[in-house]
């Protein structure tokens, strides 16, 4: 592995240091382009120099959270008084005043901190522990059934979700188990729904179809499919699950607008950029179908999710599912792994869709 450690400089601060490029290792691109190749491509020992901007502070924690762990220098001109410096030096910052600091005595300060990464002792990552060893499924009534009296008892929080109808995009719900009914326990009654209005729109819409769903328990997520035997009074009656599930989703999921996709950009090892809309997106992962087939389970690979809003999320994800499809293509379950900001403006798209799709479905129903 190559221990050189890289300077990343914008270009303005470059010509104002009076850098050419061949100074110490280097790349100098504009901040833009700069910031997105320094988390995709950067080293753990590298430096970056940057102009001061309001959110430098956010900037600064997606580079720590790419185990970029060298020396961020912000370039100011002026004094800043409205920051904790001494908090930000403990983070590896170190503010430069190019009015009170000379070009040659700035650029040395940085010819030296490269030369100084470079004797940096990098900490061996640890092994992780194999936790791909699936949940076994359950078959049997005498198995569920005591799942689900636990459920209803705990009051916990179940999540479906349907299609109503092809041409709509899937609806998320979260409900009670208020009661096991029937001699032996063969049906489950299903009530207190958030959004209420899932009742009314699949009595409308959705009637005789098939409800998928979830719940958690401990660390394990476990899914199952239900099918419902009445409708009526804001409350929906199903058959107890003939089986359980491992379920490798643990969050609100929902599909994206066609006239308003989510697009990722992923970087596999040795390869182009895989650019695509994704089929459905949660707080915590996304689900594509690509006719890239090379990715493996457990691969981790730097992406960029652009929003809407064209806000650019940038972080890692790993592949958790992979199937085949006909006609040679592959559908892939990944893990974003993202800046709590960022995870936050995700969580807010994914609330703000499922607001619009129950919004058009009601439009539907008026």
């Amino acid at each position: 592995m190559d221990s050189r450690a890289l300077v990343w400089i914008t270009r303005d601060e470059a010509e104002d240091l009076g850098i050419k490029g061949d100074e110490f290792p280097l790349r100098i691109l504009d901040i833009n382009s700069l910031i997105y190749t320094l988390l995709r491509d950067g080293s753990p020992r590298d430096i970056a120099v940057l102009p001061f901007v309001r959110n430098f502070g956010e900037i600064l924690g997606h580079i720590r959270g790419r185990g970029i762990s060298g020396p961020v220098i912000i370039c100011a001109k002026g004094e800043i008084v409205q920051l904790n410096l001494l908090d930000y030096a403990a983070q590896g910052v170190i503010f430069l005043d190019s009015s009170r600091l000379s070009r040659h005595m700035a650029l040395g300060l940085i010819a030296f901190l490269q030369r100084q990464q470079e004797f940096v002792q990098l900490p061996e990552q640890p092994l992780q522990a194999d936790r791909t060893q699936a949940v076994k499924p359950s078959q049997s009534p005498e198995e569920i059934r005591p799942l689900f009296r636990e459920i209803t008892r705990q009051r916990a929080k179940i999540l479906l979700t349907c299609q109503f109808r092809d041409d709509l995009p899937t609806l998320t719900a979260t409900c009670d188990v208020i009661q096991m009914a029937g001699e032996i326990e063969t049906r489950l009654v299903l009530d207190n729904f958030s959004p209420e209005e899932f009742v009314g729109l699949y009595n409308q819409f959705g009637k005789g179809k098939p409800i998928t769903g979830f719940f958690t328990r401990g660390d394990e997520s476990m899914g199952f499919d239900l099918t419902v035997s009445s409708c009526r009074m804001g409350r929906i009656t199903a058959l107890l699950p003939e089986r359980i599930y491992e379920q490798k989703r643990k969050f609100l999921r929902v599909e994206p607008d066609p006239r308003a996709p989510v697009i990722i950009h992923i970087l596999p090892d040795g390869y182009r950029t895989v650019s695509l809309p994704v089929r459905d997106v949660s707080e915590q992962g996304v689900g594509i179908v690509s006719t890239y087939t090379e990715m493996k389970k457990s691969q981790v690979c730097p992406v960029a999710l652009v929003l809407p809003s064209r806000r650019t999320l940038l972080g890692t994800a790993a592949v958790m599912f992979k199937g085949d499809i006909e006609g040679g293509s592959c559908s892939y379950g990944m893990s974003l792994m993202l800046h709590p900001l960022d995870r936050q403006q995700l969580q807010h798209y994914v609330f703000k869709r499922q607001a619009g799709i129950l919004s058009s479905m009601k439009n539907l129903s008026l």
